[in-house]
């Protein structure tokens, strides 16, 4: 199991707590001053350094998804679970994961899906669901995290897929979702910055079309939730909304990027 770190000690008990039966906690920690890493010493978890040439030079981080190849690269184990400090996995998710540790699998690869809780609230209905991603795999496989944000995870595609039916949990409070769009933002200059590439065909036959398809798959989904099931199970429209905003943001300072190379 591999965990980002940096003054986390608010919610890596909980995190901790919900792999509690795994062989080995692996923290890579940037550098904690509060009690993350007493907190580290008493669950047993054995911590390393984020490296710096992934960092800024104000201590945040700048390339994410190299990092967490660090972690794994770390690892005692073949299996990994990737985990956030301020997220955790259900009780279901360990049982799959502990049968897929146990017996035979033709399957390297995981796809994991997502659950929000925010508050005390548990989110059933969002444009995002199921939100699978790469979190658990087998190292033999070669899998490597790849973007500085945004991760997702390379792999041999002729490699044996699985997915999991139970979720890993992702835990926000009231204030999250009133800032969403000023936190979502600040992922904006680095996925644009990722595209210097990008020509004016790629950029109108591609990325525009792309970002447009988001927007249009966030606004039906959000109107079928909201008409089939109670809003109290919804997504905040604050949330949905601000997704909407992002794919816009995206296009507009992709836009600018280019028409500034291009001169």
């Amino acid at each position: 199991m591999c965990i980002l770190t940096f003054n986390s000690g608010k919610t890596l008990r909980r995190a901790l707590d919900s792999v509690r039966d795994f062989d080995e906690f692996l923290l890579c920690d940037g550098g904690s001053t509060d009690d993350t890493l007493a907190i580290a010493k008493e669950y047993g978890c054995r911590v390393i350094e984020q490296d710096t040439k992934f960092k800024n030079p104000d201590n945040t981080l700048k390339d994410i998804g190299s990092l967490r190849n660090q972690c794994v690269d770390a690892a005692k184990y073949d299996w990994v679970l990737i985990l956030d400090s301020d997220e955790s996995i259900s009780a279901g998710l360990a049982d799959e994961i502990r049968d897929v540790v146990e017996k035979e699998s033709a399957a390297v690869l995981y796809q994991v899906p997502m659950r929000m809780i925010i508050g005390e609230r548990e989110v059933i209905h969002s444009s995002n669901y199921p939100g699978y991603q790469f979190r658990f795999f087998n190292r033999r496989s070669g899998a490597r995290f790849v973007r500085p944000v945004h991760n997702k995870v390379e792999f041999d595609r002729s490699l044996t897929v699985g997915t999991f039916e139970n979720p890993w949990n992702v835990y926000w409070d009231i204030a999250d979702v009133e800032n969403y769009s000023q936190r979502s933002y600040k992922y904006i200059a680095d996925e644009v910055n990722s595209l210097s590439n990008m020509s004016i065909m790629d950029y109108l036959g591609y990325l525009v079309p792309w970002h447009l398809k988001v927007i249009v798959a966030v606004i039906v989904k959000t109107a079928r939730d909201r008409i089939l099931y109670p809003a109290s199970s919804c997504m905040p429209l604050k949330v949905e909304y601000g997704r909407v905003r992002y794919q816009l943001r995206l296009i507009w300072e992709a836009r600018k990027k280019i028409s500034g190379k291009k001169a």
